[in-house]
């Protein structure tokens, strides 16, 4: 199972550059086009394309990532120590397309699936759910819904269900790509290279018998249907599910944390002080978490309510319900940066939960700092460092995690508590 150990961990960064991105370019005017996103990133966690992970990543990271934020390397320093591989000239980290692979690297790569087949035999070991987690992982779409079809627990229905609707997605994606004439001709044009798809494996037909209405069964409160419902009206451009999808997500009470599902799932078979081995399995799973970030967001909401589409009286009255709903949904920053963006549109007063546009790219750029840390100076201390954050993160949501990060670094401008 190679995945590349250097070219899965620049997903994570890859995640923080596309909230950035997002923050800067959707808001609070709109939001992306409604087939754009989801493929773009299923594409990245994808077993057989994460290779090809790192000109996404090359070309995006140094136009959305602000300069004053970028960590101070110590470029001084000829040798740097690797973990689990000793002193390696600084130069050697550099990564060179026409040249095998460096023995450090390969040796890195060798310790990431080492480090994911130790959290492999423990989730085999465990409950369903992290049964579940270990199929996904594995890309075995089929056996993550076999389990979960018969699960009573929202939280391991819910998780197949995911990998389910993930799996579609890349499928519609590459059939979609296939039709064109040219695939990249799109991409291209915005100076953004999409890495090449592979072909999807054997469709997994388990997913035929997962479906919204037993999730909602098993937690009727839970938010995460009604904004998948939302999400798939958009792209059928659907306007009166649309509307239905906005009127059940302004009943429900809460959302599960549903967008670090995996990760979170993988955290709870991983030591309080996770080692280097472990680090490197929860990137693989916050690497494939982020693969389905804009599928049943919180964020889908901002273009269900542009400006625009709140001339008309019966969508602005639904749009409002929502936003008045939306803090107790909030847990990730990029949602929080949409509930701000929507009070403003709606004329509401702001609430805790909303972050401002400063806010946001302050608190995005403190996350991408320590991302670049880890990768500049990949010690033991550092890989176990970044392995306790992304446990934290995949358990507190990500918004509270960064306040509390931003509470630790204190600023002029830092993020409200």
């Amino acid at each position: 199972m190679k995945k590349g150990w250097l070219w899965v961990a620049l997903a994570l960064l890859l995640a923080v550059v596309i909230a950035a991105w997002l923050g800067r370019r959707a808001l609070p005017q709109t939001q992306p086009a409604a087939a754009a996103p989801v493929p773009a990133l299923v594409i990245v966690a994808e077993p057989a394309a994460r290779a090809s992970a790192p000109s996404l990543v090359d070309r995006r990271s140094a136009a959305a990532a602000p300069e004053p934020d970028t960590p101070k390397v110590d470029v001084s320093k000829e040798f740097i120590d690797v973990c689990g591989v000793g002193r390696v000239r600084r130069s050697e980290l550099e990564r060179r397309d026409s040249q095998p692979a460096p023995a450090w690297a390969q040796a890195l790569e060798q310790q990431s699936e080492l480090g994911l087949a130790e959290v492999l035999k423990r989730l085999d070991a465990g409950s369903v759910k992290q049964r579940v987690a270990a199929a996904v992982l594995r890309g075995d779409v089929q056996a993550a819904a076999q389990l979960a079809a018969s699960a009573n627990d929202a939280g391991t229905y819910r998780l197949g269900l995911r990998a389910c609707r993930k799996d579609a997605a890349y499928r519609a994606a590459h059939a979609s790509a296939n039709q064109q004439r040219d695939p990249l001709a799109a991409s291209a044009s915005s100076g953004l290279q999409m890495p090449e798809m592979a072909a999807p494996g054997t469709v997994p037909h388990a997913c035929a018998a997962l479906n919204f209405e037993r999730l909602e069964l098993l937690d009727p409160d839970d938010a995460w249907p009604s904004l998948a419902r939302l999400s798939d009206a958009q792209q059928q451009g659907d306007e009166v599910g649309v509307s239905q999808a906005l009127y059940q997500i302004a009943q429900r009470r809460r959302l599960a944390v549903n967008a670090r599902a995996l990760s979170a799932t993988l955290a709870d078979v991983v030591g309080a002080e996770p080692t280097p081995g472990e680090a490197w399995a929860l990137v693989m799973a916050v690497g494939t978490d982020m693969a389905s970030t804009l599928d049943a967001s919180l964020s889908n909401v901002g273009r269900s309510c542009r400006p625009q589409a709140l001339r008309d009286a019966n969508r602005r009255q639904l749009c409002e319900q929502v936003t008045r709903r939306m803090p107790e949904l909030v847990a990730e920053a990029m949602d929080s940066r949409v509930l701000h963006a929507l009070e403003e549109r709606m004329g509401l007063p702001h609430s805790p939960q909303a972050l401002s546009r400063e806010q946001f790219e302050q608190g995005i750029a403190a996350l991408s700092e320590d991302s670049m840390r880890w990768m500049a100076e990949p010690t033991c201390a550092n890989v176990s460092d970044m392995g306790r954050q992304l446990v934290l993160q995949s358990r507190q949501g990500e918004l509270a995690w960064m306040r509390a990060n931003m509470k630790a670094k204190p600023t002029p401008a830092s993020v409200p508590r």
